[in-house]
């Protein structure tokens, strides 16, 4: 990558899968939700100005850049069926796993819904009045809610005028809370759902910089790397004969232990594992990281299907339109990619 034309999908995954070459530019076809199928060179694909910060600060994009020859040698090593060594191509996948679109938009879009069911949660009348009461024996609490029970009441004074007004509270907190428990839930629902309500607005600019700030740590995600390379064995599939393998946007592929694909990133569930990895490194080839116990038992097709349905917009072959790409292409989108709503809801909501 270089200037502001940020690959997210890297020209070095796109190449492999190229029908046509001249020179030093490839071309592939793309298969796009809304666009359809139409030839591309990988110039113009999966690409996005400023995608990883501004010409203000080129940072992140020059780490990316910097890491991305080690990974491309793998990626060429890998189809030319030489032997890579395991935390090459752990590298390779963390790397791929993270740095897409698809990722970025799954993480801003489930800030949203992880609010709203931590507001519905946080606004659980239960909840407030637990807290309440529990301020009772709890000298935090209690001294978090005196005070600010003194800057709503009395407005803003000095650290030590406020000091001894809770020294004159303290003793009286007691019988203030059993008087005026109504008043103090109604003030604390109050304030709770305006602070809550003002990082809704906000919901997609914090997923964007939690995404930046994640990448920013490490742009090939070594710690990742090294838990795949402990915990996974790999192994190249490669495509039975007149079958071929689509890249989806997502670039990687997860199968998780309750049956459902994901990107690879991770469930919400603690219970829940990462079993399977898969990432098509051309047409006839896919690299597959599986824990010792996990056995891969998708085909071609299926794995395709996936790899559109999780993708965000489009995927790439180097076959051009027919009927089994177009009904590909329909299931674009098709799968949430880390977790729904429901799911989210479920999960933070407790009784």
């Amino acid at each position: 990558m270089s200037g502001r034309r940020h690959h997210y999908l890297p020209r070095f995954l796109q190449r492999p899968f190229a029908h046509r070459q001249n020179g030093k530019e490839f071309y592939v076809y793309a298969h796009h939700s809304a666009r359809g199928a139409y030839p591309s060179n990988v110039m113009n694909l999966g690409l996005e100005r400023d995608f990883y910060g501004s010409p203000e600060d080129t940072t992140l994009d020059d780490e990316i850049t910097k890491g991305e020859q080690h990974l491309a040698q793998t990626v060429n090593k890998l189809n030319d069926g030489q032997e890579v060594p395991a935390e090459d191509i752990a590298s390779l996948i963390a790397a791929l796993s993270f740095r897409t679109k698809a990722m970025r938009k799954a993480l801003s879009d489930l800030v949203a819904p992880l609010m709203e069911a931590g507001r519905t949660y946080m606004l659980d009348g239960r909840l407030l009045q637990q807290n309440l009461h529990e301020s009772l024996h709890d000298p935090k609490k209690r001294k978090d809610l005196i005070y600010k029970q003194i800057r709503d009441q009395m407005g803003h004074h000095s650290r030590e005028q406020q000091a001894k007004m809770y020294t004159l509270m303290l003793p009286k907190w007691k019988i203030l809370v059993q008087e005026n428990e109504g008043r103090l839930l109604a003030q604390a629902h109050a304030w709770v759902a305006f602070a809550l309500e003002r990082l809704m607005e906000k919901a997609s600019e914090i997923g964007d910089s939690g995404f930046l700030k994640a990448l920013a740590k490490g742009p090939n995600m070594p710690e990742r790397a090294k838990r795949l390379a402990a915990e996974m064995v790999f192994e190249v599939w490669d495509a039975p004969d007149g079958e071929h393998f689509i890249l989806g946007d997502c670039g990687t592929v997860g199968l998780f232990s309750d049956s459902k694909p994901r990107l690879a990133l991770g469930s919400i569930y603690k219970v829940v594992d990462m079993e399977i990895v898969f990432l098509p490194i051309s047409p006839t080839r896919c690299v597959v990281a599986r824990t010792p116990s996990a056995v891969r038992s998708i085909g071609v097709s299926e794995l395709n299907r996936l790899s559109a349905a999780v993708s965000h917009e489009f995927f790439i072959s180097a076959q051009p339109d027919d009927p089994q790409l177009a009904e590909l292409r329909e299931a674009i989108g098709s799968i949430e990619p880390i977790a729904s709503k429901e799911e989210i809801a479920q999960f933070l909501i407790r009784d």
